[in-house]
């Protein structure tokens, strides 16, 4: 069974073309496209600030580290466990309503629910729930 949190993930690189070596989501093995907050020079970064990592599997694992923290409220986004799956995808530039419809069709088939809605919590995504 797939895990909530990394069918997210999933969807996310699936937009972002995180296996397509024409995307900068491959290019960069980061699959999020996740950008560094850290101070200068402490991580390897592109001109848009977007981390640079040396496998893929660093960057999903980094991917997953970050969409955890923001499901549980914890991260510095402006995000809460309560929050809707359509205020989290903000914190990823994702913005449009057909960018949103993918996700959360993504979403549905991989977890075969066809209740998530772009209204879900994101606590939903969490491990307990």
């Amino acid at each position: 069974m797939v895990k909530k949190l990394e069918a997210l993930c999933d969807a996310i690189c699936d937009l972002f073309g995180g296996m397509y070596p024409s995307s900068d989501a491959y290019n960069l093995r980061n699959p999020l496209l996740v950008k560094s907050w850290a101070r200068a020079g402490k991580h390897e970064i592109d001109e848009q600030g977007r981390r640079v990592f040396s496998s893929f599997l660093n960057g999903y694992k980094a991917g997953l580290y970050d969409l955890e923290l923001k499901v549980k409220g914890l991260s510095r986004a402006n995000v809460t466990a309560d929050s809707p799956l359509v205020e989290l995808l903000l914190c990823y530039q994702i913005e449009t309503s057909p960018a949103v419809k993918k996700i959360v069709n993504f979403l549905q088939r991989a977890l075969n629910d066809t209740s998530i809605s772009p209204m879900t919590p994101v606590s939903f995504f969490t491990e307990n729930n």
